[in-house]
Parts: structure tokens; C-alpha cells; sequence
């Protein structure tokens, strides 16, 4: 066993180096991966990798430090612009997605039974990660509401899926598994573990989040930031987990929102930490644990399971993933996406649609499925009879193998064509001069970022920080102000071409209206028509070009 551990650092290794292919060809980097998985699996079989590496504790430890790194890049601020949206659906959109994908593969497949659900719980969380590094690769940058959606909804309903599936279809499905009505809760129950976890990983963030920012500000070294900040979210994490004995599972709830708590300490009555290097080192070592996930999901995939057919039947697995991922992209996302923004007036159907198309499947229901099945054999008391030991067994083959086909066919579909999707929806974010500017206020808040991070190294003194400090939000508040302006110049550009349009079409209409009444010659008629649509034409095309961005809004 001790020799199989060596292995995860060839796996670190190794998976970097596809990880960054991937970024080359444009590629969401889960999928080379995940075939790496594949190939060790057949080039080392056997079960020990898995076991010795500790498959379901890795995934916890990766969903710990996704979730805080999510939190730990999310600004508050910004998060305004897209709150409701955001609230909605990482709580109801997650449930709709759970019991719409659950509901549809029950009724598509009823020999999967209940574990329909605990399936459809463990794909409603996104991952946008793998999409935005496909979209940065490809040099697309989606509008800042729909950014602000996908990274806010990513943040939220990653927590709110793992509550999900632990505190409610993972008992349930055990329960109609194994038969032992001891297992069984009453409804109202369940929905208090449910809410508590949400409300205990709240309150164990914030005492997190405190606390790791008191030790870090009194040695406000390097080397002990990194480490504190890498050890925040598995603390967290297991912090919430000790809770489980009464039935809660706040963990994943308290990694997302210690995130959020450190990188918006201001906001939220905490001294200010310095977030650069927080986010530096996170970022590298959720990285590390998402190359270990995905590689080993790939290991444990049953492959004779999947190439085969359902027992007792003659469906094959394969086509039955197929058909799951169809209900889960085409159906169940786009109908809670489409029905929960339903009530933003101002969004398009072609935001709604990038929206719901922009939720690829990725590292938390991969996380989120070696988890259940883990929890769910570990179900099993002793002296079960061996029939309904095959019946568990069957049903992690099935949950496991199913997300993987979903899993692989999202990321491919969704991943790759949604860099496309963005362009020809005309949803990309303003180019040249909005460039220009937002390339100014984002350096000018790393400036102060960098300089928050020396100031609590004590590298900088109180005073001349609280005068650089002002400079450096002024400065930031001046070019925001102008990247406002330059929206409003672009859409009054907008409507005044459209406008003028308008004009020329009722001359048009006026000029053919009296040409049929016989009131001005067919001479006349036909120059004043040439002139008239040209000059709509060219109105049409300055109109599509200020909309791309291509022409100065106020030339």
C-alpha cells in the first residue's frame, strides 16, 4: 500500500502537464485527465490505488478547497449586480435541476429507482472553472452580468448541492437499497438538517474566518500565510463535519463562506487580510486536488460496466448515460434557468440561453459522486444478505458510471461549443477603448491588493498606507466612473442610429405611399428610393458595428 501512495505524485505530475496541453488546444482540462485515469487504470488494475490514496477523503479535501477558493474570489460588490438571480439558483434552481433530472430519469429508466435523484442531485452543481479557461484560451470574454451569474451561481450551489445530496437523497435512496426502516427519517426532520446545515456552516465560517485572521495579521509572514490559508478550508471543512453526529453536514457550507467572509473582511467587520497571496495559494492547491479527482474518477470508472448492458435487460449503460446527459442539458437546466430568470425584464433569451447552456458538469459531481458511493457502501451494516449487498454494489456501478458518461459528454458539448455559443450570440464584453480602461482598473486593483498584502506584512507604514491607500481607490473609482460612461455614450449612440432609422423608413414608406397615388413622378420616385435605402443600409450596418464594439460609441 505504501508504494500505491508514491503514485500521487507521478498523478500531480503528470496531470499538470495535460492540464496545460489542454489549455493549448483550447480544451476544458477535466477531459484529458480524466482519460489519464483511464489508462492507469488498465496499465495498474485493481482496486488498492483508489483505497490506499483515499478516494472519498480526497474529494472531501477537494471539495473543501474548490468551494473556499470560489468564496475567496468573490466579490460582494459586484455580486449585487446579479444577487437575486444568483440566490435563486443556487436554491431553487438546484432543487428544480435535482427533482426535474431525478424526475425524468425515473421515469425514462425505472430500474435505476430512487438513485434517479441522488444522480440528478449530483449534476446540478456547475463548474465553471473548466468553462472559463476554455473561454480565456479561445480570447472571449462573456458580458460582466452573465460572468457575474455563472461565477456567483458556481459559488453557491456547489454548497448547496452537497447538502443536498447528503442530508436528503443519499438517506433516502439508502434507505430503499437496504431495506432498514432505522435508517429511515421523517420528512420534516430531514428538511431541518437541511436548513441547519446551511444556518451552523454560516455561523462556523464566520468564527473561521476570525479566527484564521487574527493568527494571520499577528505574523504576517510569508511563509505562515501560505500555510494558515491552505489549512483554512480543510478546517472548515472538517469543522462543519463534527456536527454530523446530530445529523448536519454544514462542511461544505463553511469552507464556500470562510471564502467569502476573508476576501470581504470590510464588508463583513473583519480586518483586512492580504487576499493576493490567499488567493495564490489557494488557487495552486485546489489545482492540485481537482488533477487528483479527476484522474482518479477516471480510475475507478467500471468500464465493463459501462460498455455493458443493465442486468436482466438488454438496455445498454452507455446509451442510458447518453439519454441522462440529454434530460440534464437540454432539459432540466435550461427549464429552471429559463423559469427562475423568467421575472429580470432586462435579460434576453439569448442570456437565458448562454446561461443555462454554460452549466458544465465538472470537479464537484465528480467529488460529490465518489462520495455518495462511498457513503452509501459504508451504509451497509453487517450481516446484510448478500442479494441486497449486489443491489448496492449495482447502484454505485450505475451512479458512478452515469455521471462519468454525463460528466465526459458535457464537458466535450457544453465545454467546447460554449466559446461559440458566447460569439455568436453577440454576448462577448466590449473591446479597444473598454479594454483599454478595464485593463487600467484592474491593474490599478492589483496595485491595491499588493499594497493591502505589504501594509499587514508591516512593510509599509500606517500613515503612507492610508494615502496610497485613498490615491488607489480614487483612482479605481474615476476609471469605473468612466467605463459607465462609455456604456451609457454607447447605448444613446444606439438609439440615435436607431432612430434615424426609423426616419428613413418613414420617408420610404411616405415616398411609395404617394408614388401609388400617382402624386410624384416614377423619376423621382426611384432616386429618392436608392438614396433613402442606402442610407438605411448604412444605418443598419454602423448600428451592428457600435453594438460589436467595432466603432467608437461616440463617433
Amino acid at each position: 500500500m505504501a508504494a500505491e501512495q508514491y503514485l500521487i505524485v507521478g498523478v500531480l505530475i503528470i496531470g499538470t502537464a495535460l492540464a496545460k496541453i489542454s489549455e493549448k488546444y483550447r480544451l476544458p482540462y477535466p477531459i484529458p485527465l480524466i482519460i489519464a485515469g483511464m489508462v492507469l487504470a488498465q496499465a495498474l488494475p485493481g482496486e488498492g490505488i483508489p483505497e490506499a490514496l483515499g478516494l472519498e477523503f480526497i474529494a472531501q479535501l477537494t471539495l473543501a478547497t474548490v468551494l473556499f477558493y470560489a468564496g475567496l474570489t468573490m466579490n460582494l460588490r459586484e455580486l449585487r449586480l446579479s444577487l437575486p438571480v444568483v440566490a435563486a439558483l443556487a436554491s431553487v434552481g438546484v432543487l428544480a435541476t435535482s427533482i426535474i433530472a431525478g424526475g425524468a430519469i425515473f421515469l425514462a429508466f425505472s430500474g435505476i429507482g430512487l438513485a434517479a435523484f441522488l444522480i440528478g442531485a449530483i449534476l446540478s452543481p456547475t463548474d465553471p472553472a473548466a468553462l472559463f479557461s476554455v473561454l480565456e484560451s479561445g480570447g472571449v470574454r462573456v458580458k460582466r452580468k452573465i460572468y457575474s451569474i455563472l461565477e456567483g451561481e458556481a459559488v453557491f450551489n456547489d454548497a448547496t448541492s452537497v447538502i443536498l445530496v447528503i442530508t436528503v437523497f443519499e438517506p433516502i435512496v439508502a434507505v430503499n437499497l437496504i431495506g432498514d426502516p432505522s435508517l429511515a427519517q421523517p420528512w420534516w426532520i430531514i428538511l431541518g438538517q437541511f436548513v441547519g446545515s446551511i444556518v451552523f456552516g454560516v455561523i462556523i465560517a464566520y468564527g473561521i474566518a476570525r479566527f484564521i485572521g487574527m493568527v494571520i495579521l499577528r505574523d504576517a509572514d510569508p511563509t505562515n500565510i501560505a500555510i494558515l490559508t491552505a489549512a483554512t478550508p480543510i478546517l472548515a471543512y472538517g469543522t462543519g463535519e463534527l456536527l454530523t453526529f446530530l445529523g448536519f453536514h454544514p462542511g461544505a457550507m463553511a469552507a464556500v463562506f470562510t471564502g467569502i467572509f476573508m476576501a470581504n473582511a470590510k464588508m463583513v467587520g473583519l480586518d483586512v487580510l492580504p487576499q493576493q497571496s490567499m488567493r495564490n495559494t489557494t488557487k495552486n492547491v485546489s489545482f492540485a486536488f481537482e488533477i487528483v479527482v479527476f484522474i482518479l474518477l477516471g480510475y475507478t470508472v467500471n468500464l465493463s460496466f459501462i460498455t455493458g448492458v443493465f442486468a436482466g435487460t438488454q438496455v445498454p449503460v452507455l446509451l442510458v448515460g447518453s439519454v441522462v446527459a440529454i434530460l440534464v442539458i437540454f432539459v432540466a437546466r435550461p427549464i429552471s434557468v429559463f423559469l427562475i430568470t423568467a421575472p429580470d425584464r432586462k435579460m434576453t433569451w439569448k442570456d437565458r440561453f448562454f446561461i443555462s447552456w454554460a452549466g458544465v458538469k465538472g470537479v464537484a459531481s465528480a467529488a460529490l459522486a465518489a462520495i455518495a458511493v462511498s457513503v452509501l457502501v459504508h451504509t451497509i451494516p453487517e450481516g446484510t444478505p448478500q442479494v441486497i449487498i449486489d443491489q448496492v454494489t449495482t447502484a454505485a456501478d450505475t451512479i458512478t458510471g452515469i455521471v462519468f458518461i454525463v460528466l465526459m459528454i458535457s464537458l466535450v458539448l457544453q465545454g467546447i461549443t460554449a466559446p461559440l455559443f458566447a460569439k455568436k450570440l453577440g454576448l462577448e464584453e466590449e473591446q479597444d477603448a473598454f479594454d483599454e480602461i478595464s485593463a487600467k482598473r484592474n491593474a490599478t486593483r492589483h496595485a491595491l491588493l499588493r499594497l493591502v498584502d505589504e501594509y499587514t506584512e508591516g512593510k509599509v507604514d500606517s500613515e503612507l498606507y492610508r494615502i496610497l491607500k485613498a490615491e488607489l481607490e480614487e483612482e479605481i473609482f474615476q476609471l469605473e466612473d468612466e467605463l459607465r460612461k462609455m456604456v451609457q455614450e454607447k447605448r444613446a449612440r444606439l438609439m440615435e442610429i436607431s432612430i434615424r432609422e426609423e426616419i428613413c423608413k418613414s420617408k420610404l414608406s411616405y415616398y411609395e405611399e404617394q408614388y401609388e397615388k400617382g402624386k410624384i413622378p416614377e423619376t423621382v420616385y426611384d432616386d429618392r428610393k436608392d438614396e433613402i435605402e442606402a442610407e438605411i443600409n448604412e444605418l443598419s450596418v454602423m448600428r451592428k458595428h457600435c453594438a460589436e464594439g467595432k466603432i467608437d460609441p461616440i463617433d
